[in-house]
């Protein structure tokens, strides 16, 4: 099985990808790269397995619904996060304990277009990545806080304290899956993001992820559901 993490973001320059190969007798990374454009991105999808994406699948459904034909007059924290939260980001938050961004209301939108234009020229239709999609939404931190391996300091940012940081992580991700992470790895939060966005695609192809739970299949399939590793 090839597997592919994407961090992706609303520009090229700021999304990476990494393949990783599994059926050698020890995972290899194949590709580990900025700069993701459209056409190089649909390049590594075509010759990969399964795809895990860090970046929202969907909108809540309520604010969808909401926003096309506004009637509340009221406003308070219920209705903020009823309109802004997707069913998946309560799973995380009560799951792992982050909340991600709220594709509704943050700079976390942009990347979401980006992503839905993806999905579209992939015929992906139903956005929950059930058991035999190739497309699945993941949140790297997520699966960092499953593994145990995200506590501070942080990984993200420029400053010596955060590249260490990225160091320590992929030398703990490279002794759990057996396999050496490449050292430029550590240049940027993007390519840890990407590297574990590909181990989480190998995860949640192969049933290790939690699925959406009965009551919350329909609505993953229009909002994405975020696929965190089994602890």
């Amino acid at each position: 099985m090839i597997t592919l993490g994407i961090d992706l973001a609303s520009q090229p320059k700021d999304t990476a990808a990494c393949r990783i190969d599994w059926s050698a007798p020890h995972p290899r990374v194949h590709e580990l790269e900025a700069n993701g454009h459209d056409a190089r991105l649909d390049e590594l999808i075509a010759a990969s397995d399964a795809i895990g994406i860090d970046a929202p699948f969907g909108w809540p459904r309520p604010f969808v619904e909401q926003i096309g034909d506004w009637r509340l007059d009221q406003w308070d924290n219920s209705l903020r996060d009823r309109l802004t939260l997707r069913r998946t980001d309560l799973h995380v938050r009560d799951t792992c304990g982050l909340t991600p961004l709220r594709v509704a209301a943050d700079r976390i939108a942009l990347p979401a277009l980006r992503a839905m234009a993806l999905l579209h020229r992939h015929g992906v239709t139903d956005r929950s990545g059930p058991p035999g999609a190739r497309f699945h939404e993941v949140y790297p931190a997520g699966s960092l806080r499953q593994w145990g391996l995200l506590h501070p300091p942080s990984y993200r940012g420029r400053g010596n304290e955060a590249a260490l940081r990225r160091r320590e992580i992929l030398r703990e991700i490279s002794q759990r899956f057996d396999f050496p992470a490449p050292d430029h790895a550590a240049v940027t939060d993007h390519l840890v993001d990407a590297l574990v966005a590909s181990i989480t695609a190998a995860l949640a192809a192969t049933g290790r992820t939690i699925p959406p739970p009965p009551a919350e299949r329909e609505p993953a399939r229009h909002e994405g559901w975020i696929h965190l590793p089994l602890p």
